[in-house]
C-alpha cells in the first residue's frame, strides 16, 4: 500500500474526528466550565502567571493547558472551540508519536521504508478512532493534553534508544525532554512517572542495564530547563503554589486521601480500557493471538506492551481513578491491534475473512435506516425523539441514521478489501462520520440542566447579572464564570475545589459556611437583592436553615435552582 494514501486518510481522520464539529456540543458543567473561566480570567485580566479560579487561587495544576485555551479565546473568541483546541491538537499529537514510533518499530525490525510509513500512518488512524481517545480529545480537560505529551516523550525516548550514539540520538532525546517539560507543565510528576513506566520495563526486557542508568539525564536536563523559568516565577508570585500543588495533587490524590474524587476499584480499567477501544475491540482476537509471536522477534511491539501495562499497573494501583487518565494507554494499543491485524492478514489465518464479518455491516445499516425512519415518520415518533434531543429531534435522528449507514457502508467496503494494510485503512475510516458527529449527537434532553447548565443560566442572565449578590454552590459557580460571566459570587453548600487549605484570608471571606448562612444572608439583604444559584438538593438544604424568610421566587430547573431574595426593608 501506497504511503501517501495513508498519511492523508491519517490527516482527514483527525481533522474529521478531532476538529470538524469540535465547538458544536454544550460547554458541559462542571470539568469544562473551570478549567474554560480559568483561561477566560486569564485573558481578561492580562495575568497569565498566577492562576485565578473566578478570582480564588488556583493551585491544583500548572499553566501551559490554560496558556494554550486562553490563546486560543484570543484567537477564536470565548467558545468552546477555543477552550477544546487544546485536547483536539494533543490527542493528534499522541497519535502522530506513537505513529513515529511504530514506524521506528518497524524499521529495526527490517520492514521496508514504504511498508514501515503504512504502518505508522495505520497506527495513528487506529488511535484517533478508538471511542474513548475520541471522546477525550473533544473535551476542555486535562487528561488528554497530558496524554498526549507523556505518549510524546515515551516515543521519543524509544526511538531515541533505537540509535546509535550521535546527532540523531541527541535530537530525539532533546525532543524527548521538551515534551517532558511540557508534561510537567500540564500536570507535573506525571511527565516522569508515565514515560518511566513505559520505558524502563522495555529496557529491561531487552537487558539494556547501562541504557537504563544513562538514557534519561538529557531528557531530564532538558526538561527541567523548560520549566525552570515559570518554577521560578511562580515561586516568587504565589508561595503557596507547590505545597498544594505537589502534596494535595500527587500523594494524597495517589493514595486517595484528602481529595474530593471518589474512590475506585483497582479493576475499573479493565472495564474502561476495552470499552474505550471500541470499534477496534472487535479486531481484538484476530490481533492477539499473534502477539507472542510479535513480541519474540520485534523489539518495537515489546515496547509497545510495556507502554500498555506499566501505565495500566500504575492508575490502577491508584486509589483517585477516572476513565480519561488512561487515555495514555490507548496508542500503544492501537500499534499492537494493528500489528497483530497485519500479522494475521499477511500469513491468511482461518477467520480472517468470512461470511460472518459483514453482519456488523449490515447490522449497522439497518440501523441508521431505522433512525432515519423514524425522522420521517412524523408526529408519533416525535415524542420519543423529544427524549433524547431537545431541539430539532427530526435532524438529529437523520445525522444519526446517516452516520451509522456510513459506518456500515465503511465496513461492508473493508471485508470487501484484500487482506492487509487497506483493509485496515478502510476499517479505520468506516467509523469516522460517527465520530465526528458525536458532538452534534449530544443527547440533551437525557443529560440534566445541572451538567448542561449554559441554556438555563442564559435564560435568566438578566436575574443574575442585576443580584447586587450573588452565592452558588460550586458547579453553579463555574457555569455562572463561564457563561455569564460573573465571578464576584459567595461560595455555599459545597466549596470543594474553592478550598485550597492555604488560609488566604481573601478566599477564605466568600466561602460562607452553612452555620453563618442566614446572617450572610440577611447581611446582603440589607445591601441589595439577593441570587442563589445551586444544585436542587443545596438549595433545598439551605433554604430549610434557621431564621431565613421565604424567598421571593424559585425557579426549579431539572437538577439546579434559582433562588431571588428582594432587598429587605429596615
Amino acid at each position: 500500500m501506497n504511503f501517501r494514501k495513508a498519511f492523508i486518510a491519517a490527516l482527514i481522520t483527525f481533522i474529521f474526528v478531532n476538529l470538524l464539529f469540535l465547538g458544536s456540543r454544550p460547554v458541559l458543567t462542571a470539568d469544562e466550565t473551570r478549567y474554560g473561566s480559568i483561561a477566560a480570567q486569564m485573558v481578561e485580566s492580562g495575568n497569565w502567571m498566577s492562576l485565578r479560579m473566578s478570582g480564588f487561587h488556583f493551585y491544583e495544576k500548572p499553566p501551559l493547558v490554560y496558556w494554550m485555551m486562553a490563546l486560543a479565546i484570543e484567537i477564536f473568541g470565548h467558545n468552546a472551540f477555543a477552550i477544546r483546541l487544546p485536547a483536539a491538537l494533543c490527542g493528534g499529537l499522541a497519535a502522530l508519536a506513537m505513529g513515529i514510533a511504530a514506524r521506528r518499530g518497524a524499521i529495526i525490525a527490517g520492514t521496508s521504508r514504504n511498508d514501515s510509513n503504512t504502518l505508522g500512518a495505520l497506527v495513528s488512524i487506529a488511535s484517533i478512532t478508538m471511542l474513548l481517545p475520541a471522546v477525550g480529545a473533544t473535551s476542555a480537560i486535562l487528561d488528554a493534553p497530558i496524554a498526549g505529551f507523556v505518549i510524546a516523550t515515551g516515543a521519543a525516548l524509544f526511538v531515541a534508544a533505537t540509535h546509535q550514539p550521535g546527532k540523531n540520538r541527541m535530537g530525539w532525546l532533546v525532543i524527548a525532554g521538551i515534551m517532558m517539560g511540557f508534561a510537567f507543565m500540564t500536570k507535573g510528576l506525571l511527565a516522569l512517572v508515565f514515560p518511566a513506566m513505559m520505558i524502563a520495563p522495555w529496557l529491561l526486557w531487552e537487558r539494556r542495564w547501562r541504557d537504563l542508568f544513562v538514557l534519561p539525564w538529557i531528557p531530564l536536563f532538558v526538561g527541567a530547563l523548560v520549566v525552570l523559568p515559570w518554577a521560578i516565577a511562580v515561586t516568587q508570585t504565589e508561595p503557596g503554589f507547590w505545597y498544594r500543588f505537589i502534596i494535595h495533587e500527587h500523594f494524597q490524590r495517589f493514595a486517595g486521601t484528602g481529595t474530593n474524587q471518589q474512590r475506585e476499584s483497582w479493576a475499573l480499567y479493565l472495564l474502561v480500557v476495552p470499552l474505550g477501544c471500541i470499534p477496534w475491540i472487535v479486531a481484538a482476537p484476530i490481533s492477539v493471538r499473534w502477539w507472542p509471536s510479535l513480541a519474540r522477534t520485534q523489539s518495537g511491539i515489546r515496547f509497545a506492551i510495556c507502554a500498555v501495562i506499566g501505565p495500566l499497573l500504575f492508575l490502577s494501583s491508584s486509589r483517585g481513578k477516572l476513565p480519561t487518565y488512561s487515555l495514555p494507554i490507548f496508542p500503544p494499543i492501537a500499534w499492537l491491534i494493528v500489528s497483530g491485524l497485519l500479522a494475521g492478514f499477511k500469513s491468511q489465518i482461518t477467520g480472517t475473512r468470512s461470511r460472518g464479518a459483514f453482519i456488523p455491516a449490515a447490522v449497522l445499516i439497518m440501523l441508521g435506516a431505522g433512525s432515519m425512519s423514524l425522522a420521517i415518520a412524523g408526529d408519533w415518533s416525535a415524542e420519543l425523539l423529544g427524549r433524547v434531543w431537545l431541539e430539532s429531534p427530526q435532524i438529529h435522528a437523520v445525522i444519526l441514521g446517516a452516520a451509522l449507514v456510513l459506518w456500515g457502508i465503511g465496513d461492508w467496503v473493508s471485508q470487501r478489501c484484500a487482506p492487509g494494510p487497506h483493509r485496515v485503512m478502510c476499517m479505520g475510516l468506516s467509523p469516522v462520520a460517527i465520530l465526528a458527529s458525536l458532538g452534534l449527537l449530544f443527547p440533551d434532553a437525557i443529560v440534566n440542566d445541572l451538567t448542561n447548565s449554559g441554556p438555563t443560566l442564559m435564560s435568566q442572565r438578566d436575574i443574575i447579572r442585576s443580584a447586587s449578590t450573588l452565592m452558588c454552590d460550586q458547579r453553579l459557580a463555574h457555569a455562572c464564570a463561564w457563561f455569564l460571566p460573573r465571578s464576584d459570587f459567595l461560595i455555599v453548600a459545597s466549596p470543594r475545589e474553592f478550598v485550597n487549605g492555604l488560609s488566604i484570608p481573601q478566599d477564605d471571606a466568600r466561602i460562607i459556611a452553612s452555620a453563618d448562612f442566614a446572617v450572610v444572608l440577611a447581611d446582603a439583604r440589607s445591601r441589595g437583592s439577593v441570587v442563589i444559584a445551586a444544585e436542587t438538593s443545596a438549595v433545598d438544604g439551605l433554604m430549610a436553615t434557621t431564621g431565613i424568610s421565604a424567598p421571593t421566587q424559585r425557579t426549579d430547573f431539572r437538577g439546579w435552582a434559582l433562588v431571588q431574595f428582594s432587598p429587605s426593608t429596615r
